[in-house]
């Protein structure tokens, strides 16, 4: 790549390093292109960044930018997400690294609190306390790649520290946060983020709390921003583009009265905004910015008559275990007629979990005659499903897949290098041939988990 060559004596001390080692595990092939991609990016090809796009391609060469909507690109998103988690496996120490992965919620996990780790381990919450605290003060020290690159982006998104002209530093955090590491309580999100990106611990805390305060009057300023005028016409015209998505199995059957409905799980105070609701004159808990979208989208379009939030519980199978699911809305049209509603971010709706949750959901609605839509507020899981995508790309993943089972990120890059795509045509193609996608880490899979294709145990206002 640079036309260098080194001395005998240099040489042998650079084959010795493991970085060179690990290289000397991948193919000729994906090692080059790799390098290349580097070489041009960067103008210069680091060992370590080299080693780094092997694990997470685009990583090292990531640019770090807001989008104009003010929210982070999703390949952004999926970036920073394998980056924790490649920077967890490269903590040294197999408690360490164990503690931060039950706590952030790696694996497909639910994030865990201090008393869950420490029952886990045998230990006091304090201790289990000390050794995250111990563990990620070392991990804004380290210098090994995914830990480092981590860091940096960070630290730039982040706005440590912020620029003359943009958003304050906690703001920038907040937001952030709320994009890499959602399952976790905001508070503590933006402490990890900022401990992430090398703020020391108490100064991590410090923005924390400054990011608290922005959260408050966020909050606020959306709660004045219900009372005001002309909503309602915009609201009916975005409602309509969404509504033609929805499914309905026929036989419809009669919605539930309002007076019947109750919320049967609740959110966590921690994780969860409050916006009242002038259409339901009552505050309804959310739980993402994403959630608020939907719900607002709700109480200004004329075509809902009412919502309800979290109104059933539905068991499921994932991974061989039974769980259960609470869909995020119920709503009730001016027709009468009823729409079950789950709320997610497009580029979450292929995952492994999503899809089974969504059958499960399907298979309710069509027992009840209701409707069934996904949504992020704007755009549908449909338009996923109908997505046209490259026949090369489509050719090029599902050998890949034929051939070896399963495919991490790296590979899906590798398998297809030199054929554009992003991540709604994986989404689009994972829809199309119920292939098992899961994210943190990253795995791709031809078969899908065993899920259960009927519904379990439901719940309506407390019965089964």
């Amino acid at each position: 790549m640079t036309g260098h060559s080194l001395r005998p004596e240099r040489q042998e001390m650079f084959l010795a390093r493991p970085v060179v080692k690990e290289l000397a595990d991948v193919s000729h092939a994906v090692r080059l292109a790799a390098a290349r991609r580097l070489w041009a990016a960067r103008g210069q090809l680091l060992l370590d960044y080299w080693l780094l796009d092997r694990r997470c391609p685009g990583a090292s060469a990531q640019t770090p930018v807001w989008q104009s909507s003010g929210e982070l690109a999703p390949d952004t998103v999926m970036i920073l997400r394998e980056l924790i988690t490649l920077a967890v496996e490269e903590v040294q120490h197999p408690r360490d690294r164990e503690i931060l992965a039950r706590r952030i919620g790696l694996h497909d996990q639910l994030p865990q609190t201090l008393e869950q780790v420490a029952a886990a381990f045998d230990l006091s919450g304090q201790w289990v306390s000390q050794l995250q605290n111990r563990a990620l003060g070392r991990m804004s020290r380290a210098a090994a790649p995914a830990t480092r690159r981590l860091r940096s982006l960070l630290a730039d998104l982040g706005g440590l520290p912020a620029a003359e002209g943009e958003s304050s530093t906690p703001e920038r955090l907040l937001g952030l946060s709320e994009a890499v590491v959602p399952s976790l309580a905001p508070r503590q999100a933006v402490t990890l983020v900022a401990r992430l990106a090398g703020v020391p611990r108490a100064c991590a805390e410090n923005l924390a709390a400054e990011a608290m305060t922005v959260r408050v009057s966020r909050r606020a300023e959306e709660r004045h921003e219900a009372a005001r005028v002309g909503r309602t016409e915009r609201a009916d015209l975005r409602w309509s583009r969404i509504a033609g998505d929805i499914r309905w199995p026929g036989g419809l059957w009669e919605a539930p009265q309002q007076r019947d409905l109750q919320a049967l799980r609740e959110v966590n105070d921690d994780r969860a905004g409050v916006w009242f609701c002038p259409k339901l004159k009552r505050d309804i808990s959310y739980e993402s910015a994403t959630e608020l979208v939907v719900i607002q989208l709700l109480s200004f379009t004329s075509e809902i008559l009412f919502y309800q939030e979290q109104p059933l519980a539905v068991g499921y199978e994932f991974d061989g275990r039974e769980r259960t699911y609470y869909p995020d809305l119920l709503a009730v049209t001016t027709d009468g007629r009823c729409i079950l509603i789950e709320v997610k971010p497009l580029y979450e709706v292929a995952t492994a979990i999503n899809v089974a949750k969504s059958r499960a959901l399907e298979t309710l609605c069509r027992r009840r005659g209701w409707g069934w839509l996904v949504t992020d507020g704007n755009r549908t899981r449909a338009l996923l499903e109908s997505r046209p995508v490259s026949p090369e790309f489509a050719e090029l993943i599902s050998s890949a897949l034929a051939h070896n089972g399963e495919l991490t990120w790296p590979q899906v890059c590798a398998a297809a290098e030199g054929c554009t795509f992003d991540w709604a045509d994986l989404a689009a193609l994972v829809l199309r041939n119920g292939w098992d996608w899961r994210h943190r880490p990253y795995r791709l899979k031809a078969q899908p988990s065993k899920s259960a294709d009927g519904v379990g145990l439901i719940r309506f206002d407390g019965h089964s």
